[in-house]
């Protein structure tokens, strides 16, 4: 395994409930961020996961 592979095995993930608790928003309001292709994630059986390097970027350019 090159350290490539092993930061991509440390990437971090929320959920979109642990997201919209985080902004202090509905998950409804999440989950339309990430249909308007604003935030990356992956989908994982039923649920979606958010990857937290796009969260952090969506952050950095919103005024929260």
């Amino acid at each position: 395994m090159d350290k490539k592979d092993v930061l991509q095995a440390e990437k971090k993930f929320l959920s979109i409930q642990a997201l919209a608790k985080r902004w202090n928003v509905s998950a409804s309001t999440v989950r339309r961020i990430i249909d308007e292709g604003r935030l990356k994630g992956i989908r994982v059986r039923k649920s979606f996961k958010i990857d937290l390097d796009s969260v952090l970027d969506y952050e950095s350019n919103s005024s929260f």
